[in-house]
């Protein structure tokens, strides 16, 4: 109990800095989470996929060093009370891969 007190007073880069988030990401970069992307391409973390499949859904969901700079510094207890808001944590990708529309040439 006292363990997980003190974890949730910490960021990820703490928890980082202290070896929690030090096992290799196994899972799929469409079924990573964005922290956990962030962690595979700008932190260095070990991944059993490539790094360019992991840039490849990088690109795909439109996240930048700044998202991840600002994710990776917040508190889990601040993700926690936000998630208990309902305020999504999810970067808007309404129109990341949207078709533009053409528009019709003038006569």
């Amino acid at each position: 109990m006292i363990i997980a007190a003190t974890v949730s007073g910490c960021s990820s880069k703490q928890t980082q800095a202290l070896g929690l988030r030090s096992s290799t990401v196994s899972s799929t970069p469409q079924q990573m989470s964005n922290q956990e992307i962030c962690d595979v391409y700008v932190h260095g973390r070990n991944s059993v996929h490539t790094r360019f499949a992991v840039a490849s859904e990088w690109n795909r969901r439109g996240l930048s060093r700044d998202y991840c700079e600002e994710k990776n510094t917040e508190l889990f207890i601040t993700k926690a009370v936000k998630a208990l808001a309902g305020i999504s944590d999810k970067k808007k990708a309404e129109n990341t891969n949207a078709v533009k529309p053409v528009k019709p040439v003038a006569k």
